[in-house]
């Protein structure tokens, strides 16, 4: 059985230093220039001045010069930030603290899916590596959707995994779809994607008959079922009108109707879109995935049939969400970068470990950085923060489309 990527002292260090962080984001009045994130956050904020009976139907209140109920999303991201907003956080400033919670559980989640996939040395160079992407850098403090679906599509996965083991982990499966239906609707469907090919694949070899993670999903399936029949109703107790109503209409119709499958030269440009951020994004490990398949492109069979068995399948299905991934978003006339964002860090996660495993040089550092300093990885989490802290009024402001 692997050993756990993080021991009870370093998750005591990560702990602390999250604690820091939010204490920091309150103290310093913390806001995003970042568009979405600075709507979700004055949200959140206008929320904790309302019944929570109300807490399902926010409105937009005047930002964006929007009026009337805010039916872009289901409201699940703003639920939490308005508890804690209500329990004494400020108002705005918990949306940030929420959205970098998030950033920080998919981190640790992504560990533990490559801790059981491979090995705990390269699930510790995730937990380091995958702080320097773009990606990351990009969204070290935001309060909008991308991390928390990540959260989502981590937990199905790991709870698919383990439900092999014990029906305990059903609830897992069944937190993670149903919180994706509550915070960007839809969207779910990518999750779903994933949960497929996870069961089909079984990448990390759990013993146990496949019906178990199958009933898993169709249990999870009636528990959104059943919670989106409930959401309606209380919005329409709140509201006085239908939510999915609206909402498919706002969201999904138009991508229907407008959907270029007719034309070629459409498709193709908005493939090209998706396949340079999934590029550009996940650097430098995109790059050593496409360094790796170069320089061994005489012998692939061979390196194929050397590699741990985990780490084949780990492939298999980071490929496989991908390129499935970017097959379903293409041809929507909606498009824009966050919407491939799960896929940049299974991108990213997958050049990690090749990396790790290929640079000799990279592991000799890490080892050293690990002994030198206890629980790096974290105090590397924390550093980046202050540092975006710090620099924040000096960036660049760049945000995803």
């Amino acid at each position: 059985m692997s050993r756990s990527v993080l021991s009870s002292r370093e998750v005591a260090v990560w702990a602390a230093c999250f604690v820091v962080v939010a204490s920091l984001l309150v103290v310093t009045r913390f806001t995003s220039d970042d568009p979405d994130s600075a709507l979700y956050a004055s949200i959140s904020g206008r929320l904790t001045q309302l019944p929570p009976a109300r807490w399902i139907a926010p409105e937009w209140w005047g930002y964006w010069n929007g009026t009337g109920l805010f039916v872009e999303h289901p409201a699940g991201v703003f639920l939490l930030p308005t508890a804690l907003g209500r329990l004494g956080l400020p108002a705005e400033q918990a949306a940030y603290v929420v959205g970098v919670g998030a950033g920080l559980s998919a981190l640790v989640l992504i560990g533990v899916l490559i801790n059981r996939l491979t090995s705990r040395e390269d699930a510790r160079a995730a937990l380091v590596l995958l702080q320097i992407m773009p990606v990351a850098f990009l969204f070290r403090i935001r309060a909008n959707h991308e991390y928390p679906m990540l959260v989502c599509l981590l937990l199905t996965l790991v709870g698919l995994d383990g439900v092999r083991r014990s029906w305990g982990w059903l609830s897992l499966v069944a937190l993670g779809l149903t919180g994706a239906l509550l915070i960007k609707g839809a969207f779910v469907v990518l999750i779903l994607l994933a949960a497929g090919l996870w069961i089909g694949l079984n990448p990390t070899r759990t013993s146990g008959s496949v019906g178990r993670p199958v009933v898993a999903c169709l249990v999870s399936l009636a528990v959104m079922a059943v919670t989106a029949v409930a959401y309606d109703a209380a919005y329409r107790h709140a509201t006085g009108v239908t939510f999915w109503g609206p909402y498919w209409r706002r969201q999904l119709a138009p991508v229907t109707i407008a959907t270029p499958i007719g034309s070629a030269s459409t498709l193709a440009r908005h493939l090209v879109f998706y396949v340079i951020r999934l590029l550009w994004h996940p650097l430098p490990w995109s790059l050593a995935l496409l360094v790796a398949l170069w320089q061994r492109r005489h012998r692939l069979t061979s390196v194929w049939r050397t590699m741990p068995s985990g780490a084949r399948r780990g492939l298999v299905f980071a490929a496989s969400y991908t390129g499935l991934a970017v097959a379903l978003l293409s041809p929507s006339n909606r498009f824009a970068e966050r919407y491939a964002f799960s896929a940049a860090y299974v991108v990213g996660a997958a050049g990690a470990v090749v990396a790790y495993r290929t640079w000799p040089t990279l592991v000799r550092r890490l080892a050293w950085l690990e002994a030198q300093i206890p629980a790096f990885p974290a105090w590397l989490w924390l550093l980046l923060i202050v540092l975006r802290l710090a620099l924040g009024p000096f960036l660049p402001r760049i945000s995803l489309v």
